[in-house]
């Protein structure tokens, strides 16, 4: 098989293992129509939009019928694992980044599950567990913050954090990444804990126990500092001034202050993800009115993402990708499509002089 074949072939086994779900084959053609809507990224993903299925089939594939998700998060998952050990094969002990952060889903009304206000955004409010190796960059895994009195952001992602395999802890050195909203002292403890490296973002306002009892804003790009509420390591603390702000991370390890500014853009990645997987891979056109169906959207743009990561090339485009990835995975789909484009072109071929014929070989 050529370097070429081996994208395709990865695309395709997992692919066939997920859609292989389902106990029966109107279920799994369903399945198969839901993952080609989520993979079609010029078409806003709705379900009336599918191909080869009825928007009420996939309604009840979604919200009603009992095929298992739990399972399908399974494949998914150690397929993306899996594909993060093959690029990291002959490395000793290289750099996994692991990227937690909260996204909002803005939604009206509250017929949706775990529609809540949260930073004064109305919607569904996500914590996503987002790994990066080299080209490969992945969304693990996620959690819903479903409001005031529950599970809170930090822990959520102590959660998400926590499910990390251990075959993955002693392959790579693990890094996490997050923004200020998770630098409690609780989230640093389960940092620390799982043996992880860290560069996460503080406030200005948090106090110090060196140099001196002060904020980090009154310590130097590049210093060491132990934070008062968390003094276990002593850190190395990055600013970077954006105009009328500054941001402040700090690092477990002894980096420069330029390198821990720069691990802190590198979470950037996972906000790439959040801006695609919205308007491109239909998270934000989630509108079933089920937890089940939310888990299972969710899945949908996760498999999707992945599939066209796996099919990823040098220089090629996402949107290409996922094409791509369409074809390999649903080429019935494909198919449908070429030969509606040549009925409806059919006319002004004939006053061209052309005449189309087309048949199905058997083999």
């Amino acid at each position: 098989m050529s370097r070429s074949q081996v994208p395709g072939e990865r695309v395709r086994i997992l692919a066939d293992e997920f859609l292989a779900i389902p106990t029966t084959s109107y279920q799994q053609r369903s399945l198969g129509a839901a993952l080609a809507l989520f993979l079609d990224t010029a078409t806003k993903t709705a379900l009336h939009r599918a191909e080869l299925v009825s928007k009420s089939a996939l309604s009840r594939l979604l919200n009603e019928y009992d095929w298992d998700t739990a399972q399908g998060w399974f494949v998914l998952q150690e397929a993306q694992w899996d594909a993060l050990r093959l690029a990291a094969r002959r490395k000793h002990r290289p750099l996994l980044r692991l990227s937690v952060d909260l996204t909002s889903i803005e939604k009206k009304g509250s017929t949706l599950p775990f529609v809540r206000v949260y930073n004064d955004v109305h919607g569904i409010h996500l914590v996503v567990l987002f790994a990066e190796y080299g080209a490969l960059k992945f969304p693990i895994g996620y959690r819903v913050y479903k409001g005031k009195g529950t599970a809170t952001p930090v822990t959520l992602a102590r959660e998400l954090l926590r499910t990390v395999p251990d075959s993955i802890k002693r392959r790579f050195r693990v890094r996490v990444l997050a923004d200020s909203g998770f630098e409690a002292a609780a989230f640093l403890d389960e940092v620390r804990h799982l043996g992880f490296e860290f560069v996460v973002g503080v406030r200005a306002t948090r106090r110090t126990l060196h140099p001196g009892e002060v904020t980090v804003a009154d310590c130097p790009h590049g210093g060491y500092v132990e934070l008062k509420n968390w003094p276990h390591d002593t850190l190395v603390l990055g600013r970077v001034d954006r105009g009328d702000r500054v941001f402040h991370a700090v690092s477990s390890e002894l980096l420069e202050g330029d390198e821990v500014v720069a691990e802190g853009k590198a979470r950037w990645s996972e906000e790439s993800f959040f801006k695609e997987g919205k308007h491109q891979f239909g998270m934000s056109q989630f509108a079933l009115r089920t937890a089940t169906g939310l888990d299972r959207w969710v899945l949908l743009v996760f498999l999707a993402w992945t599939l066209a990561i796996l099919h990823r090339e040098t220089g090629m485009t996402l949107e290409a990708c996922a094409a791509l990835a369409l074809m390999t995975v649903m080429p019935s789909v494909y198919l449908n499509r070429l030969l509606r484009t040549f009925l409806k072109n059919e006319e002004f071929l004939r006053q061209h002089g052309y005449s189309l014929h087309y048949a199905r070989c058997n083999s």
